[in-house]
């Protein structure tokens, strides 16, 4: 079975995103042209899979057009609290995935297994622990990237792949608004949406790492409020060295989570999950 535990799942996915729903951040064209290597078809047979334990990193690598690929997760996950390690996001899914079909479930269940795990307490799943996060990986990919060349050195150009499983935020105008429980399809009268892509504190980050272009995936960014669908990027594309936008600055301590309303298909423990048969 595939889940997002499988880095080359996750580059599959990615590839599927429209190209309407794709924003550049940077040179035009050298952003189209990470595009274009990374989802067309096309070039899918030069991409080397190289994301097994056993394999050097990077987890993908085209030394036919000098390219390499690093996939990362993140969430908003705080990890810890009081000592006690809490279960992010992954740890979750695979929780549940294990329950469901068994410890063995990647080996032996045919399809695909997708899952929004229960995030409702914002004690462990909030904006801080959200930018921690993102910095925190982020960067720490950032500092192997000479060991990335050294292992293909015909690859001069490093991409990193973010599949942000991170809740959707809104910046509330005051303080009680941070208080309310009814987290589902938020209604405010004063906000703002949070879009991560233009946020000053991650595009700060994104210029401090080593990699020649970011790939920021919100895989569940979708945001409704007031019963209404906000316009959102699903991916954007950062030429790290080349953009100069310095982007919105939030005031992180009024950043309100949203968990949106996936459906009715749930486990016992309030997880959204959807399994697809190949």
């Amino acid at each position: 079975m595939d889940t997002l535990d499988n880095e080359k799942f996750i580059f599959d996915l990615y590839k599927k995103v429209s190209s309407h729903k794709i924003k550049y951040f940077g040179r035009f064209f050298s952003c189209l042209k990470i595009e274009i290597l990374t989802k067309n078809f096309l070039f899918s047979n030069s991409w080397i899979n190289s994301s097994l334990k056993s394999d050097p990193p990077p987890d993908f690598h085209n030394d036919k057009h000098k390219v390499m690929l690093e996939v990362m997760r993140i969430d908003d996950c705080v990890n810890e609290i009081n000592d006690k390690k809490i279960d992010n996001t992954f740890a979750k899914s695979n929780k549940l995935a294990r329950r469901l079909f068994g410890n063995d479930y990647k080996k032996t269940v045919d399809g695909y297994f997708f899952s929004i795990p229960n995030t409702n307490d914002s004690d462990e799943f909030n904006f801080k622990g959200y930018l921690s996060n993102f910095k925190k990986v982020l960067l720490n990919h950032s500092n192997k990237i000479e060991n990335y060349r050294e292992n293909y050195p015909k690859c001069k150009t490093t991409i990193f792949l973010i599949c942000d499983e991170s809740n959707s935020y809104v910046q509330v105008s005051d303080e009680k608004d941070l208080n309310k429980k009814e987290e589902v399809n938020v209604n405010l009268n004063n906000f703002k949406v949070h879009y991560c892509f233009w946020d000053s504190n991650f595009i700060e980050i994104i210029k401090k790492c080593n990699a020649d272009f970011v790939i920021w995936w919100g895989y569940n960014k979708t945001i409704f409020v007031n019963n209404k669908k906000i316009k959102y990027p699903e991916v954007c594309i950062y030429d790290v060295k080349y953009f100069k936008e310095k982007g919105y600055e939030y005031n992180h301590e009024l950043m309100f989570k949203i968990n949106e309303n996936h459906g009715n298909n749930k486990s016992k423990e309030g997880d959204f999950i959807a399994v697809v048969k190949k």
